[in-house]
């Protein structure tokens, strides 16, 4: 219900143009928050290799958190 249907060939036109406007921002974000993922599994596995409450966690914690 958010979207009208579409009844003429101009307005097919219009929503085209206007994704392929958008698409490009969307792939960048995308590749970004691709980027960000990796980055939180790299620490989500450097994380599960310190013993909690240990000197090296603490480190970790605070390299992370800056």
């Amino acid at each position: 219900r958010t979207y009208v249907a579409i009844v003429f060939y101009e307005q097919c036109q219009s929503y085209e143009e206007g994704f392929n406007a958008e698409y490009g921002e969307y792939q960048n974000l995308l590749a970004q928050i691709e980027c960000i993922t990796t980055t939180f599994r790299k620490l989500d596995k450097q994380n599960k290799l310190v013993t909690p409450g240990s000197t090296a966690h603490q480190v970790k914690k605070e390299n992370t958190v800056k």
